[in-house]
């Protein structure tokens, strides 16, 4: 899956209507029914989604100056044209192919440093080992059924993209638990 090419962001129409997008796709049928909102499944997602896109635009669509800006504004860019510009970037964002992935540091798995833990670790209020020790997991959510009856059935790829996204924007200082190790994720 490439997060620049599939389809991948629930978003919702002024219509109400729900569908998966590609980034390029969000100005898609804009005068008639537009995209007015991303509809994850949990805020956090949405947040690190917003945050996904508005990186995406600025770094590959960015206006010249304030005068084009409001332009692009009242008249937002096509679907064609935002796929061209992102297509620029493209090569860095495949999730589950390739040798570089995003965000993802495959050459630990290759030296075996890579610690194993469910993919359900990626959720910032998931408790993770330390946790669980010492016995602090009173108030915590061990699985989020929304994703998954149970952690070792995984997420839907579109979902492990935005949780590893959501962790890498919005963790606390030092990540998730695992004692610190190097953690390679397993269940999408």
């Amino acid at each position: 899956m490439n997060l620049v090419e599939d389809p991948w962001i629930p978003a919702r129409r002024r219509g109400g209507a729900k569908e998966a997008i590609a980034p390029w796709q969000i100005t898609d049928n804009f005068a008639a029914d537009p995209f007015v909102e991303l509809a994850a499944p949990r805020p956090d997602f949405n947040g690190a989604l917003i945050q996904f896109l508005i990186g995406l635009l600025q770094t590959c669509f960015a206006p010249e100056d304030g005068r084009e800006w409001r332009v692009k504004r009242r008249t937002p860019p096509t679907s064609g044209d935002l796929r061209t510009a992102f297509n620029q970037v493209k090569a860095y964002f495949d999730v589950d192919r390739g040798d570089k992935r995003f965000l993802q540091e495959t050459a630990l798995l290759r030296e075996k440093r890579a610690v194993e833990h469910p993919i359900t670790y990626l959720l910032i209020d998931a408790p993770t080992d330390n946790t669980i020790k010492k016995n602090r997991d009173h108030f915590v959510k061990a699985a989020d059924k929304r994703f998954a009856a149970t952690a070792e059935e995984g997420f839907c790829l579109p979902c492990a993209a935005s949780a590893l996204f959501t962790m890498q924007a919005f963790a606390p200082q030092g990540g998730g638990g695992g004692g610190g190790e190097v953690h390679e994720l397993t269940g999408w």
